[in-house]
């Protein structure tokens, strides 16, 4: 069955002659293989690709995770606990601790804030990488009071350092101390994500567990060791743990998984599974939709094909002229689909731009040969069904009706029915993909538009990093916040400025609480959102009192600890109470539980992100709670980014090795905060336009095939006398019934689909999934189904009734 040079020009004439349809197969074609090529490769990348360290696959992350919370993550212990876990597992497992944080680097004057880990020594030999230049952290590196040493990316060894040939022994200030660069990594490396500079860690067995670093563990089991006996020395230590302290372990249970889960955890893998079954459904329908627009191709050419079979050429011969041409359409769909897929990944990878929360740098988001193989495969597999069924239709005792029908007596029957069933199909599954990209798009619109409680205009936030080397005590960090905002709103461009704990809609501290007389349940004590503020807290942000008083100067270290809660807070604590003076411990238990007063309730107020489980609010003072980590909100008379190159200047008069990071307006931290939950919206959306364009095509297709083979028919009808409507009517009803049960169909599968798209993203509204997302989809595709026949139909009728007649 081979193909010569004049079978190719045969093919390419075939292909040629009927333009829009070859064009119309490599488009829908395309669609399809580009979305599911795009998805598997991003799929691939995160979830199947082994993690780019050689002992990756033998390393394992471990910690412990709160039992009271369903979906807790794993948490990480103090550096006191660490070195406990690593005596106990001495001769085991290897085992490191990374604990993420801000890495302020200052040379020759300048500062900039660079995402950073501190790592305990044995960290990048678990994992199997060492520097390109210069060494790894050493033991003394590790040990308390040794001088300060950083190994920097190799990115950051480009930028920042111009890659410097003589960086090994450079001398820096990091977190405003001196230190000593000893190494940089390779190109692309990143550990546990974004790092670009890892400092060790030092960890003093002497620190207070409230000034220690919290550590990620991982271990990596000895020869002969199974993770089994790890598992069981480490419940003998969390046994203990909890008899010492039922406050902090009461509820806790060790956890360990892969380390490759921690860049795909499993709501993730959850999300891009959903993903890749809509990709899937949309190559689905494409391939349908191709497979329509082939059969009417060929059919057209029936008597053709028949004419061809009764002068002598074989049955392979005649096939193999159809296969080609189907194959020809699917390889120029595949050459467009590819580049198509690469700027989805791209568009994808770009709507993280200016996010924290993005992929790893190191995850390689191209196109994947196996992935494109099998959409290939896919497209081909259909081209070669659709390609033989025809010549399969046409048996010899068809060949003289279709000679003399023109092909119409084998477009009937079950090709023809294979068509409408493919049309029907083609819509119902448009129905699931559209149904969950209204559920994405309505939920991301929702979250978006979500009432924060704080006045939003001309705002203007940065966060700031104040480490124990510059400012040893909390009296030194609330000089340095109260001398920042004081010179801030002295500038004439601010109304107000304020500096806090956390920053609304974006992060905020998750704690335990006991309201005095509570009962505590199974579940134990409640939960608030909880963030330290200073007294221009509620004027800056807009905050509105609802009664009683917000936090003034005179709430000091010296008086009595306060606590101002928010609407939600006063009606899931204190139904039907009047909260004001009433107290509250934070934290609900432990060495740091104090109790607090209420001296005030504001309207609700959501400090964590929209994404996040939502929770009474309250508030305490910042000269009560110092923080280390401060946000810093201004609210400007003018355009809110012009000001970020003042505030930056009068930052580095205060303290010039002490950078700002996250400078941006108020819009740029919701639409950061929301970056995730807007790709995930607009890949749904374009998926979903997709379906739609497709199921148009198809149903464009199916009515202007049927229309051409009736044409001889309308064309007596109207001889007859037959009004333009009375034909348009007979042609609608002949396909509404194929609308209707593809929109029953389709959305008796969609809902459920929905459902599990709206269920793994907790953050959507729960009411994503109603009637009116319902209604819209099934308006949506009525209206789309009702054009795709009109026009064909309409051509047909402004068809003279005699040239009609002498049709074929």
């Amino acid at each position: 069955m081979s193909l010569g040079l004049c079978d190719l020009r045969q093919t390419a004439r075939a292909l040629l002659h009927q333009p829009t349809n070859s064009l119309l197969i490599v488009i829908v074609l395309a669609l399809g293989m580009a979305g599911v090529i795009a998805m598997l490769s991003i799929i691939k990348s995160m979830v199947w690709d082994p993690l780019p360290y050689p002992n990756a696959d033998q390393v394992v992350s471990i910690g412990w995770r709160d039992r009271s919370r369903i979906d807790s993550d794993i948490e990480g212990i103090n550096g006191k606990e660490f070195l406990e876990w690593r005596r106990r597992l001495l001769g085991q497992a290897l085992t490191a601790g990374s604990g993420s944080g801000t890495i302020n680097v200052s040379d020759k004057g300048v500062a900039e804030r660079y995402d950073g880990a501190f790592v305990t020594h044995e960290l990048f030999t678990l994992l199997g990488v060492s520097p390109i230049l210069g060494r790894d952290f050493s033991a003394e590196d590790d040990m308390v009071g040794a001088p300060p040493t950083a190994i920097i990316s190799h990115s950051t060894w480009q930028t920042r350092f111009a890659a410097d040939p003589q960086i090994v022994g450079r001398q820096i200030r990091a977190n405003a101390q001196p230190a000593t660069i000893i190494g940089v990594m390779p190109a692309g490396f990143g550990f546990p994500g974004r790092e670009e500079v890892w400092m060790a860690a030092r960890i003093d067995p002497a620190a207070t567990p409230s000034a220690d670093r919290y550590l990620d563990v991982f271990v990596q089991p000895t020869s002969g060791t199974t993770f089994a006996s790890i598992e069981t020395s480490l419940e003998g230590w969390m046994t203990q743990a909890r008899q010492e302290d039922s406050s902090r372990w009461g509820q806790a249970e060790l956890a360990s998984q892969p380390m490759s889960m921690m860049f795909a955890d499993p709501d993730t893998r959850l999300l891009l599974n959903l993903m890749l079954a809509t990709c899937v459904l949309v190559l689905v329908v494409a391939c349908a939709n191709a497979a329509n627009l082939m059969l009417a191709r060929t059919l057209s050419r029936s008597r053709d094909l028949a004419l061809r079979l009764t002068l002598g050429a074989s049955r392979w011969r005649v096939t193999s002229l159809l296969l080609a041409q189907s194959l020809a359409l699917t390889l120029l769909a595949l050459a467009v689909a590819i580049p198509l897929a690469q700027i989805g990944i791209n568009g994808v990878l770009s709507g993280f731009d200016g996010s924290t929360d993005g992929p790893p740098p190191w995850i390689d988001f191209s196109i994947d040969l196996k992935m494109t193989a099998f959409a290939a495969a896919v497209a081909v597999a259909t081209a070669l069904i659709v390609g033989m069924l025809p010549v399969i239709r046409l048996r010899t005792d068809k060949l003289g009706a279709a000679l003399r029908d023109g092909g119409r007596s084998v477009a009937g029957g079950g090709i023809g029915k294979l068509s409408r069933a493919l049309v029907v199909g083609e819509l119902a599954v448009a129905c699931v993909v559209l149904l969950a990209t209204v559920v994405m798009v309505r939920g991301v619109e929702r979250l978006g538009e979500l009432d924060l409680g704080i006045d939003q205009a001309n705002l203007l936030t940065a966060r700031i990093a104040l480490f124990p080397e510059a400012y040893p005590t909390d009296a030194d960090t609330q000089l340095f916040a109260e001398k920042l905002t004081l010179r801030l709103r002295a500038h004439p461009d601010v109304l107000a400025a304020t500096a806090a704990s956390t920053l609304p809609g974006l992060m905020a501290n998750d704690e335990r609480m006991l309201p005095e007389g509570f009962e505590v349940g199974d579940n134990g004590p409640p939960r608030t959102r909880q963030g330290a503020v200073d007294a221009n807290f509620a004027q800056t942000y807009g905050v509105q009192l609802r009664a009683g008083r917000f936090i003034e100067d005179r709430d000091t270290v010296a008086s009595e600890p306060v606590l101002v809660i928010d609407q939600a807070f006063a009606d899931q604590i204190f139904p039907n109470l009047d909260p004001l003076g009433r107290r509250v411990k934070l934290p609900a238990d432990g060495e740091s539980a104090r109790w607090h007063t209420i001296i005030g309730v504001i309207e609700t107020l959501q400090l964590e992100d929209a994404g996040d489980e939502s929770m009474p609010t309250s508030l305490v003072a910042l000269t009560q709670h110092p923080a280390r980590f401060i946000s810093v909100a201004v609210r400007t008379r003018g355009e809110p980014g012009e000001f970020k190159p003042e505030f930056s200047a009068l930052l580095r008069e205060i303290d010039p090795d002490t950078p700002a990071y996250w400078l941006r307006t108020f819009d740029e931290v919701v639409h950061s905060a929301l970056a995730g939950e807007r790709v995930l919206s607009s890949m749904f959306s374009v998926f979903g336009i997709i379906a739609l364009i497709l199921a148009a095509a198809g149903l464009y297709g199916l009515i202007a095939q049927l229309v051409g083979q009736r044409t001889r028919e309308i064309g007596v009808q109207r001889a007859l006398g037959a009004s333009g409507a009375a034909v348009l009517k007979g042609l609608l009803g002949s396909t509404l019934w194929q609308i209707a049960l593809g929109l029953v169909i389709g959305i008796g599968m969609a809902i459920p689909f929905a459902d599990l798209v709206q269920s793994s993203f907790p953050s959507l509204a729960d009411d994503a999934v109603g009637f009116g997302a319902i209604a819209i989809l099934g308006v949506t595709l009525l209206v789309v189904a009702l054009i795709a026949t009109l026009v064909p139909a309409r051509r047909a009728l402004k068809v003279d009734p005699m040239v009609a007649l002498r049709h074929e």
